[in-house]
């Protein structure tokens, strides 16, 4: 299989300056790469995560006439990983899909119809991303979900949906390690970029796709996943005390459910065995003293 003249299953190494954006939406100025609800420059440590959360839909390369691509963004933090990921549907196979996503067959694509398609692909994603991090594997629960048709009308083309997770690290700062598998088949496939984004506080060890290593951290696949999907991303960080760390409940409640069976588990067991051995030995006594007054009450009347 061909993607416009070059092997399907290809590693590039992203070496060439970044592509300028053109707005989707009419949001965004030219700007490099690709970042949609994915780019948001890192300034200041105590604002970045909040500032990264909130970021928009926003901005894309120019979209494929008949492929779609696939953007896959890490930022490494003091206390998480933001995994930004967008498809981005082609003007042929994006018309196609807009057919089906407009299931009152009205000619127009409402908001309920959007949010429905953008639910059911942020499902298929995340069932099809395998993500370990520190050797833990964390499922993906999507924090943003965002479908930018650009027009409402079904009778249009390319369109993009985004979508952004946070993975949380079993204790802020130090040095991690964060392995990305991605199996999702994307239909009709062009390009896959992936890219690693450091952020203030944050080097960035290694990120590596199989033996492909580049100082970049930027690499280009065409055609279905090949290496993304077998090798997966290696990437190992270090944060060290000037990286930002966010404190919300996103990171912090998995971080108390993970500490969880190291004591409150423990201890729990301990009252819950304990509670047990009473009601039985509670049982017991009850037994006794209902055959101790039967007796009695034979030799009353005897």
């Amino acid at each position: 299989m061909e993607v416009d003249g070059l092997l399907a299953g290809l590693l590039v190494i992203a070496g060439t300056p970044p592509r300028w954006i053109q707005p989707v939406n009419g949001l965004g100025e030219r700007d490099p790469w690709h970042d949609t609800a994915m780019r948001r420059s890192v300034v200041r440590a105590i604002t970045v995560a909040a500032a990264l959360a909130a970021a928009p839909a926003a901005a894309h390369v120019a979209p494929s006439t008949d492929n779609n691509n696939r953007y896959v963004k890490l930022t490494p933090l003091g206390d998480r990983v933001r995994l930004a990921y967008t498809v981005f549907y082609g003007e042929i196979p994006g018309a196609r899909m807009r057919r089906t996503i407009d299931a009152d067959r009205t000619g127009t694509i409402d908001d309920p119809e959007r949010q429905a398609f953008g639910t059911t692909l942020a499902a298929e994603i995340a069932a099809a991303l395998e993500v370990t991090v520190d050797g833990v594997r964390q499922p993906i629960a999507w924090s943003q979900i965002v479908v930018g048709m650009g027009t409402p009308q079904v009778a249009a083309g390319s369109f993009s949906v985004d979508l952004v997770a946070w993975l949380c690290l079993a204790a802020p700062r130090g040095t991690h390690a964060v392995l990305l598998r991605d199996r999702y088949r994307l239909a009709s496939p062009g390009e896959t970029e992936v890219k690693v984004e450091d952020s203030p506080g944050v080097k960035v060890d290694h990120a590596r796709i199989g033996v492909d290593d580049d100082l970049g951290y930027d690499y280009k696949i065409i055609g279905p996943g090949g290496p993304l999907e077998d090798d997966g991303l290696d990437l190992q960080f270090t944060a060290d005390d000037k990286a930002p760390v966010t404190s919300d409940a996103i990171c912090q409640g998995q971080r108390s459910r993970r500490a969880l069976p190291t004591g409150a588990i423990v201890v729990a067991a301990a009252v819950t065995a304990f509670v047990l051995a009473g009601l039985v030995t509670l049982g017991t006594r009850r037994r006794r003293r209902v055959g101790y007054a039967g007796s009695a009450r034979a030799r009353t009347r005897r």
